[in-house]
């Protein structure tokens, strides 16, 4: 006070510059400040280029591509000739049918095949006689001695040969009738074999027996094929962001090669309590919840030493971007129109906003592309003045004794004020 009354002018003077100070911070620092200032920056990220991917990480267990099931009249079998777990083959026999009945249509057959095997010879010989003993003469005869080629013929066949008096119309009639045996003798064939069909159930495809049910007068059989897949179940969001032709890459026990393959097919209904496969896995994972959703994934190579039900890991790649960069989400500055941006510090220590291009987001990070000189520093989205100074409390890189010594006074002063 006594101060204040001895030298008044010098006290007003040192009272209006506190004002002036604080209006100016005021308006320095305040949010929406125009007044162009430096900014301290106490973090950032670094713009670094590289290839991004998103992944959803699930459990997968390995299944059979296909599995086909065959019923029979357990009343009609005399025996099963297979059990649980057996592998088979196409057209292996895996239940044996009584067979009284198939034995008496079986001889029938046979039978009525040797016959037309044999007329099918006769004819094929007399026809080698014919065109050896006519063939090259030129003046033609009233008849063919049908007698002197084969006295093992049909009437109607010598009966028609008899009339003919060109050999190359009896050539014409013995191929005629060449054809009609061979097909049925094909005929034959085919209906015996279907009777020798007729005496089990028979297995379509390689693969293994997984069950042998019999219930309410049948037998079922269920056969998984050789050829494996592996089933995986998303959530509903997953779900959304999955699509068929996606890359996976598996990592599995007991398969020591990289394994890769594609998301072949996914569900559109929920799994229940009578998926087998969903069952299986839940013994040691859990599922998706409140409901989960198959999907089929299908690896490039043959699962060949794996068993039915090993569990192992799928990365299913959702999204990808090549030469992209990545960046805190909530860092990224958004406009009414769309466009999103970040904030960075160009070679001169200034702040400017450079507009991005998304390419896809993450639950924590935005992954997008454009002009950005890898190591620039990106700071977070909070209001600053384009163009305005920056300094840190230390340096961005390491600063040699030699940068020290060509920083001069004036400009510390300048970073101190400003």
């Amino acid at each position: 006070m006594r101060f204040i009354k001895s030298r008044p002018w010098t006290s007003l003077s040192m009272i209006v510059l506190a004002i002036l100070i604080g209006v100016n911070a005021y308006f320095v620092f305040k949010d929406d400040s125009k007044v162009a200032r430096s900014y301290f920056i106490d973090e950032f990220q670094r713009a670094t280029v590289g290839d991004r991917v998103e992944t959803i990480k699930k459990d997968a267990i390995v299944a059979p591509a296909q599995t086909y099931t065959i019923s029979a009249d357990a009343k009609s079998l005399s025996a099963i000739d297979v059990k649980r777990g057996q592998e088979v083959r196409s057209s292996d026999v895996l239940a044996t049918y009584k067979t009284e009945e198939v034995d008496d249509e079986l001889t029938k057959f046979e039978a009525e095949r040797d016959a037309y095997e044999t007329e099918l010879n006769d004819l094929e010989s007399a026809l080698a006689q014919i065109e050896s003993e006519y063939g090259g003469q030129s003046k033609p005869k009233s008849s063919i001695d049908t007698d002197q080629i084969s006295d093992k013929l049909n009437v109607t066949v010598k009966l028609e040969l008899g009339q003919q008096n060109s050999p190359s119309s009896a050539v014409a009639i013995l191929n005629r009738y060449i054809a009609e045996a061979i097909r049925q003798v094909a005929l034959m064939d085919a209906q015996i074999a279907q009777i020798q069909a007729r005496q089990g159930v028979i297995s379509p495809v390689d693969g293994v027996i997984s069950n042998i049910i019999e219930e309410a007068g049948a037998v079922t059989f269920e056969i998984y094929s050789l050829e494996k897949s592996m089933l995986a179940y998303l959530s509903e969001d997953e779900w959304q962001k999955v699509k068929d032709g996606q890359t996976v890459n598996f990592d599995l026990q007991h398969y020591e090669d990289d394994l890769s393959g594609i998301v072949l097919q996914k569900q559109l209904i929920a799994t229940n309590n009578e998926s087998h496969w969903a069952n299986e896995l839940a013994k040691s994972v859990k599922l998706p919840q409140p409901s989960s959703y198959e999907v089929i994934l299908q690896q490039d190579n043959v699962l060949d030493n794996i068993p039915f039900s090993t569990v192992g890991q799928a990365s299913i790649i959702v999204n990808e971007a090549f030469d992209a960069y990545k960046i805190d989400s909530t860092w990224v500055k958004s406009t009414k129109k769309g466009q999103q941006s970040v904030y960075m510090i160009g070679e001169d220590g200034k702040i400017r906003l450079e507009d991005i291009d998304v390419a896809f987001k993450t639950a924590d990070a935005t992954i997008f592309t454009g002009y950005m000189e890898a190591g620039t520093p990106m700071i977070d989205n909070e209001k600053r003045n384009i163009l305005a100074r920056t300094f840190r409390s230390m340096p961005v890189k390491r600063i040699k004794w030699q940068q020290f010594k060509e920083i001069g006074w004036k400009d510390y002063v300048k970073y101190i004020v400003f």
